[in-house]
Order: structure tokens, then C-alpha cells, then sequence
């Protein structure tokens, strides 16, 4: 599903103004940082949130049309708390993300891949099968002309079946979070 949100994102971006689509650069580096905090959004043997803090690093490259569209790759980390009912412990990320946003319209869409690290595989009754998981997001935030930034997306993390069975189900989660940050 994220898949096909980038792929429509990309060719509206690109039909708009297919000349100037790969020829800007932009200045790379650290731009945002802000907590996030996700409900569980599906059924599970355990009831979930995650508290996570997060930065954002903008890659050097974006591509803007001369509307004022554009697409921005970006490296994203976080590191926060995965808490149950029965037991709490540290998730870690990090991955890339594709914002499509112009700086005159402030609400922009957001997907991202990425790879998470627990410090434990399992949470009370649910087992999540390894330590090492695969994420995916997407969401729409906005963006304040202060800096200020508001946000939500829906998120999942799962093993992808690497560590089960054929005939094992996959025992990802599916989180809603809310984000509050601040851009620079």
C-alpha cells in the first residue's frame, strides 16, 4: 500500500514538470526532532503503545518543479519504549522516508521503509519472533510556518516471515501515532 502512494506521488510530481524533475540539489543534514507516541491499532495477545524520540536528516538531493512541488528523500532514527501490558522495552529505528510537500501549502504526505531493533522479542503472551523487525509508514503532517510541526501516521512493524514458518501467522503490529516536532 505505501508502495503504490509513492509510485502516485512520483508521477504526479513528474507530469507536472518532467524537465526540471532531477536537477535540483538541496543541503543535507539535520532538520527536525520530536516525539511520537502510537496506539496499537489491531488486535494482539497484548495491548500496545510506543514513546519514541525522533530526528530527521535531510539527504542532499530533492526534486521541485517550478510549481513549487516537490519530492524530499530523508533518513530517519528514532528510539523510544515499546510498553505492554505486562512488559516495557526500548525499540530503535531507522530508515528512509519521501516526503511530497510545497512550501506555500502547509499538510504534506510522507512514506517511509524502515528497520527496528527491540531489546527483546517478546512481550508478555506476544512473540514477535526475532529482535530485528521491518517497518513501514505512511502519514500526513503539518507544517507550521514557525517550525512547529504536527503529525500522524499509520505505522507497521513485522519479522516479514523470516523467522517463522510458512504455516506460523506473522505477528506484526500495527500502531496509529501522533507526532509533535520541530523543523529548522
Amino acid at each position: 500500500m505505501a508502495g503504490n502512494l509513492v509510485v502516485i506521488f512520483l508521477l504526479v510530481f513528474l507530469l507536472q514538470n518532467p524537465w526540471q524533475a532531477f536537477c535540483a540539489d538541496a543541503p543535507a543534514g539535520w532538520n527536525e526532532v520530536g516525539l511520537r507516541m502510537g496506539l496499537q491499532a489491531d488486535r494482539k495477545l497484548e495491548y500496545f503503545h510506543q514513546y519514541e524520540l525522533f530526528a530527521v536528516y535531510g539527504l542532499p538531493w530533492n526534486w521541485r518543479s517550478s510549481s513549487g512541488w516537490g519530492l524530499f528523500p530523508q533518513l530517519n532514527v528514532s528510539a523510544g519504549a515499546l510498553h505492554s501490558a505486562r512488559a516495557t522495552g526500548f525499540i530503535g529505528s531507522m530508515g528512509t522516508g519521501l516526503v511530497l510537500d510545497n512550501p506555500y501549502f502547509g499538510l504534506a504526505p510522507e512514506v517511509g521503509i524502515n528497520v527496528n531493533i527491540m531489546d527483546r522479542s517478546r512481550f508478555g503472551d506476544q512473540d514477535f519472533g526475532s529482535i530485528l523487525q521491518y517497518g513501514a509508514y505512511m502519514g500526513l503532517f503539518y507544517r507550521f510556518a514557525d517550525g512547529l510541526k504536527i503529525g500522524y501516521r499509520l505505522q507497521h512493524i513485522s519479522n516479514g516471515h523470516i523467522f517463522y514458518s510458512t504455516g506460523t501467522p506473522n505477528p506484526g503490529l500495527d500502531t496509529h501515532v501522533i507526532g509533535v516536532s520541530w523543523t529548522f
